[in-house]
């Protein structure tokens, strides 16, 4: 008999997921700081919602990652206008 895996129940949180992906790409395209933006929503969003549903930390994790992703995005568009604009 073969037994069930593990991961048969578990769910996947699909926020913290696009709010990692997206955090990535702000730090290479950022118009605006709208993606970072957006990605800082989406993790604080997927962090709340995997904390209610008692979600494996894992997916707090990559919440959390894609928090810090979006963060970093914003933070070189400020550095990188600021250095432009004293040029």
């Amino acid at each position: 008999m073969t037994q069930p895996s593990s991961s048969a129940g578990a769910k996947v949180n699909w926020l913290a997921i696009i709010a990692l992906v997206i955090g990535a790409v702000s730090i290479f395209f950022n118009p605006y700081l709208l993606v970072s933006a957006i990605a800082i929503v989406l993790g604080i969003v997927a962090l709340i919602s995997a904390r209610r549903a008692g979600d494996q930390r894992s997916y707090q994790l990559v919440a959390i990652l894609g928090i810090v992703a979006g963060a970093i995005g914003a933070l070189l568009v400020i550095v990188s206008n600021t250095i432009s604009a004293s040029l």
